[in-house]
């Protein structure tokens, strides 16, 4: 399985797209959903980065940059500052608005359509405020003055995910209200949403990373000997980055399971494009843009050959064929987050046309689908979409009951053969 991914060649292969050199040490990056451009935040301003790598603008006004997020439609950045203010700065460079915080801004994070705008600051609150800076809600989590060290909004709006100092995680809707708070194993670092919330990742400073659904169940971690440097999640949850060390990047697909890397030159921060296509990575002397297109290849040859399978087998692969063609054009065109979707319809379609057309009665498929004992012996070539099904559904016989906690740790255990 891992050789179909290329995890066991070469990791150095991957040349960066471009060098940008004009803000060293930078405090914070960020990059739009399609890597078009990338916010540079340092001491002295914000300057907005083209796909070419060259400077677009600069803004002055904000400084003690501490954190970026770029909305994925409007283009505005939403801004953190030291100087204990939130900017929302527009695509031209314009500052749009500020707010005044009651302690310093140091993680922020802005919904699709730029409506909704999350904001940590070093005292411990949680500031959200619309679009046009009112604020909406506030929370002083923990009722500590435990950093805010990371926050989430997901792309609709919907759900804001957020992590502290004090060694706890939070999920709120968009009215405020908690949905759920846990304690973690150490201070949260880093943490990352899906695009509607359905999947939730988070870096602990003991050097852990968990992957969870919405209900705060988590279906799997992974324990690294140093605390990796930063965290990412595309908008569909197919990948995680993991910025292993400065110069180690490390992809995990949805069921946990090591996929790809590749080496950048020594750089401790990272952020992903959300659409999957791109990594951007910053070190003291450059910012620096790969791109993430060998491993969407993989996946689309992955994908071919699974269809083909199919097709040998007299199955009919007419809607698996057409997310293919879809998903193709979509890559050519470096539309990746569509690829994202494509592909992964494609790849269900050609998976249900198997189902369909056994020989099995429906009965003998429910059976094979559902039975927890006979998802516990998958091998290593299995699809990971049914590894992820089953996960899924391990953690939610644990939700119901169904199974104890030391039940479902032994079953989970089992199924990823950990």
């Amino acid at each position: 399985m891992l050789e179909q991914y290329g995890v066991s060649g070469s990791m150095r292969d991957n040349p960066p797209l471009w060098s940008f050199r004009d803000v060293p040490s930078p405090s914070s990056i960020s990059i739009s959903i399609d890597g078009k451009f990338a916010g540079v935040g340092s001491k002295s301003g914000v300057v907005l980065v083209n796909q070419n790598g060259r400077a677009v603008w600069k803004n002055s006004k904000a400084r003690r940059i501490n954190d970026i997020s770029i909305s994925s439609q409007t283009g505005k950045l939403s801004v953190a500052s030291g100087q204990k203010v939130l900017y929302l700065i527009n695509k031209k460079g314009e500052t749009v608005w500020h707010r005044e915080l009651q302690g310093s801004a140091i993680s922020t994070s802005i919904s699709a359509r730029g409506h909704v705008i999350a904001v940590g600051t070093d005292l411990g609150h949680l500031v959200v405020v619309d679009g046009k800076g009112k604020i909406m809600w506030e929370e002083h989590l923990s009722n500590s003055d435990f950093p805010v060290n990371t926050v989430n909004v997901s792309s609709d709006g919907q759900f804001i995910l957020s992590g502290t100092d004090y060694s706890r995680l939070y999920l709120h809707d968009k009215k405020g209200e908690v949905l759920w708070s846990k304690e973690t194993t150490g201070p949260v670092i880093k943490t990352c949403i899906s695009s509607n919330g359905d999947y939730v990742g988070y870096l602990t400073g003991d050097g852990v990373f968990s992957f969870g659904v919405k209900s705060s169940r988590v279906l799997w971690e992974k324990s690294f000997s140093e605390t990796p440097s930063w965290i990412d999640m595309c908008q569909t949850a197919d990948f995680v980055t993991v910025g292993e060390t400065g110069s180690k990047v490390t992809l995990f697909n949805k069921a946990g399971r090591k996929v790809w890397g590749f080496r950048p030159r020594n750089c401790p921060k990272g952020v992903m494009a959300s659409g999957g296509g791109f990594v951007l990575v910053s070190g003291t002397q450059e910012t620096l843009k790969y791109s993430l297109d060998k491993y969407l290849v993989r996946l689309q040859l992955h994908c071919q050959k699974r269809i083909e399978k199919a097709t040998s087998e007299n199955l009919d692969t007419t809607s698996a064929r057409k997310y293919f063609d879809l998903a193709s054009s979509d890559l050519k065109k470096a539309n990746h987050l569509s690829f994202l979707t494509n592909i992964q319809l494609a790849r269900r379609s050609a998976r249900e046309a198997r189902i369909i057309e056994s020989e099995q009665t429906p009965s003998e498929r429910r059976l094979e689908r559902n039975e927890v004992e006979s998802s516990l012996d998958t091998s290593s070539d299995s699809n990971e979409d049914e590894l992820m099904s089953k996960l899924v559904q391990l953690a939610e016989m644990r939700e119901s009951g169904i199974l104890s906690e030391e039940e479902f740790i032994m079953a989970k255990s089992k199924l990823l053969k950990l």
